[in-house]
């Protein structure tokens, strides 16, 4: 039976772990820090009251210190900078709110450095890293370049978008529909629901986009992702190009794309380029999307007509 922790007698030493381990995964993730669940990211209950005993806890402070902010993953693929000091400034705040609580001189120390070196201002873009983890233990990892301002260099692709993260996780849950299979991913932006298919033991995965900076740093992700280098290409496609979709279907098993219904404009051409590559019954479409506008996912689902896109 896992013992009380002897510092904060609030918690388990396993809840201790997995505590830590939930505001991990969401660091390196960059979830908004207004999103941010300061619990067991699995477990977490919307309305239960925050451990605060367990969070301001010296151990755990020490974890988040030594697992968090200087695991090795962190020092190589690094959040912002504007991100980390949000992130401290936040956790130092439920620290405080404790009575009689005690700082981790480590933290505060830290925290206090980068925060006067760092600008803070919310129009601060650039590229930083994120880290999905796609297991309990989070061994395994894809680690992309994203940008941080939702517009950039004139387009939306530069980050990755929850219907994203929706993909990806559900080929985490259901890896057998793509073990094996060669996919196509429409619209990649950084790459993740493709990524995750490779990862996931997808036979190849080919990532598409059409703008010049999306596809950079899609070449870039691929790059920094060495377990999975070998099984993706990057290519440009132009969805208007149906000839060059048609030409790409003799070697498509799965199609993937996730919000990429985000304007009536591209629905035509999306359905076009879906029509010219799903040529047989054995081929699948999955197609995730944001439900922003009735209009446009009803011109969509009118369009696709006979077929069925999960």
């Amino acid at each position: 039976m896992d013992q009380k922790c002897v510092i904060c007698k609030s918690a388990t030493y396993d809840e201790h772990d997995a505590l830590v381990a939930s505001l991990r995964k969401q660091f390196w993730q960059m979830v908004p820090i207004r999103l941010f669940i300061w619990g067991d990211w699995v477990t977490a209950d919307a309305n239960q009251e925050e451990n605060i005993g367990l969070l301001s806890c010296t151990r755990v402070q020490g974890d988040v210190m030594k697992t968090i902010i200087f695991h090795e993953n962190t020092i190589a693929h690094s959040p912002s900078n504007r991100y980390i000091v949000q992130f401290l400034r936040k956790y130092v705040e439920k620290i405080e709110s404790v009575p009689e609580y005690e700082l981790d001189d480590e933290m505060i120390e830290f925290y206090v450095s980068l925060s006067a070196t760092t600008n803070m201002s919310p129009m601060g873009g650039g590229v930083c890293f994120k880290t999905y983890t796609l297991d309990k233990e989070q061994y395994t990892r894809i680690v992309l370049q994203e940008e941080q301002l939702t517009i950039s260099n004139g387009t939306t692709g530069l980050l990755t978008w929850e219907a994203g993260l929706f993909l990806s996780d559900f080929f985490v849950e259901h890896p057998d529909i793509i073990r094996g299979k060669n996919v196509i991913e429409l619209g990649s932006g950084c790459g993740l629901a493709g990524f995750t298919c490779a990862t996931m033991g997808a036979a190849s995965v080919l990532c598409t986009d059409v703008n010049g900076n999306v596809l950079h740093i899609l070449e870039e992700n691929r790059k920094i992702n060495p377990s999975i280098v070998d099984k993706i290409r990057v290519a440009e496609l132009d969805w208007e190009d149906t000839s060059e979709c048609a030409r790409l279907s003799k070697d498509v098993d799965v199609i993937i794309g996730s919000d990429i219904l985000y304007d009536p404009t591209i629905v035509p051409p999306l359905v076009g380029a879906l029509k010219a590559i799903l040529v047989s019954s054995q081929q699948v479409a999955y197609i995730t999307a944001a439900f922003r506008n009735p209009e446009t996912f009803a011109l969509f689902l009118r369009l696709i007509g006979r077929f069925v896109i999960i």
